[in-house]
């Protein structure tokens, strides 16, 4: 195989080479220095691999030396750093070197695929309010990429209220990720039986509010949760307090709920 040397790959016209190819085919832009050791350790390695993608993705180099205003306009605080590029876009970016197997994995999981594709869509549509549509692209997403993590988060929370047992078994071994402990809290929550919580003298407060979670009503749970919370904060491993942190965590800190409920709580809390 004929190794590209760097220079072969340096940019010359930044909008064609990366803008406007990566509408065609993914483009990793190597951002580096002449007097910089790393970026000498990653080169020889993201170019090897760049050589070996068989046209999966291509390699653009951008000496930050020499192009101070593409440093600047994609906001390079420290190098060696990997843009990589889709539809004139960055999908993924690194900051400093990986031995070769760690690039090549890390390239590997942001390139993108049809899964990526309809999980984009799938964002568009939630942000459009229309759940329906979103939740079947998720669905196929998963089917096809099991391990897409965030296709999982977003289907769980999709269907947290309606279907809190689905919800459940999809992120019941994914819990690593990053907000499916909130999930799980509320799947839990929404699936148990409040006959079964323990004796205590929080446990009404407690069930009123499950109950009121279960109907879906999302202030009237937060009213009895914080007044759980103040009787017996200790209660059934702190669940009053831990089902309102996941709500908070699932709604967002902008919703009108979180606003208007928040400082009772912390000053239950405190």
């Amino acid at each position: 195989m004929t190794t590209t040397t760097r220079t072969d790959r340096e940019v010359t016209d930044f909008e064609r080479q990366v803008i406007a190819r990566s509408a065609d085919v993914p483009v990793l832009v190597d951002l580096w220095a002449a007097w910089c050791g790393p970026c000498r350790f990653l080169g020889p390695i993201v170019e090897k691999l760049a050589d070996a993608a068989d046209g999966r993705w291509e390699l653009v180099k951008v000496d930050v030396e020499a192009n101070p205003d593409l440093a600047t306009r994609f906001q390079v605080r420290g190098i060696p750093a990997l843009k990589l590029f889709h539809k004139g876009e960055v999908i993924a970016e690194l900051s400093g070197a990986l031995p070769e197997p760690q690039l090549f994995a890390w390239i590997e999981a942001h390139l993108p695929t049809p899964g990526c594709e309809r999980l984009n869509e799938a964002r568009s549509l939630l942000d459009e309010g229309r759940d329906a549509a979103a939740r079947r692209l998720l669905e196929a997403v998963l089917s096809e990429e099991p391990d897409r993590d965030e296709a999982r988060l977003l289907l769980a929370r999709t269907i947290v209220f309606e279907d809190p047992g689905k919800a459940m078994k999809l992120l019941e071994h994914h819990a690593h990720i990053a907000g499916a402990d909130a999930l799980l809290v509320l799947s839990d929550v929404l699936t148990r039986d409040p006959a079964t919580l323990p004796e205590g003298p929080a446990r009404e407060l407690v069930v009123q509010g499950m109950q009121a979670l279960q109907r879906h009503d999302i202030d009237g749970a937060l009213d009895g949760l914080i007044a759980a919370v103040m009787r017996d904060k200790a209660y059934a491993e702190e669940l009053a307090r831990r089902t309102f942190v996941a709500l908070f965590q699932h709604l967002g800190a902008a919703h009108p709920l979180t606003r208007a409920h928040r400082r009772r709580f912390d000053m239950a809390l405190y």
